[in-house]
């Protein structure tokens, strides 16, 4: 499925307390989220939410967009993903640890 333009997405999101309490427990930072939502792939989850990841394309994108150094920062983050309800808030955030092959 490809990736939905990025102007689709609010610049302005409302986060979740129970995203807020993740991003914290799982120490991904407020920064990166906004990266994510501005310039992340979405895909649809089945379940009416997007899922907002970083794949190749959005990699590149970001070497464009990100000095070399505010690319090595968000580069340890690349692995992080986040779910965005039909109402446009973050739900939740987390690592991901198992790659998907759907």
């Amino acid at each position: 499925m490809p990736a939905l333009a990025s102007a689709a997405r609010p610049t302005v999101l409302s986060v979740t307390r129970h995203a807020t309490a993740r991003m914290q427990q799982r120490g991904i930072p407020a920064w990166f989220l906004e990266l994510l939502v501005q310039h992340g792939r979405a895909r649809h989850d089945g379940h009416g939410a997007l899922v907002l990841s970083v794949c190749k394309d959005t990699r590149r994108k970001l070497q464009g967009v990100l000095s070399r150094k505010e690319y090595a920062d968000a580069e340890r983050y690349f692995r992080v993903y986040a779910v965005l309800s039909i109402d446009d808030a973050i739900v939740t955030t987390a690592h991901r640890t198992h790659r998907r092959f759907h």
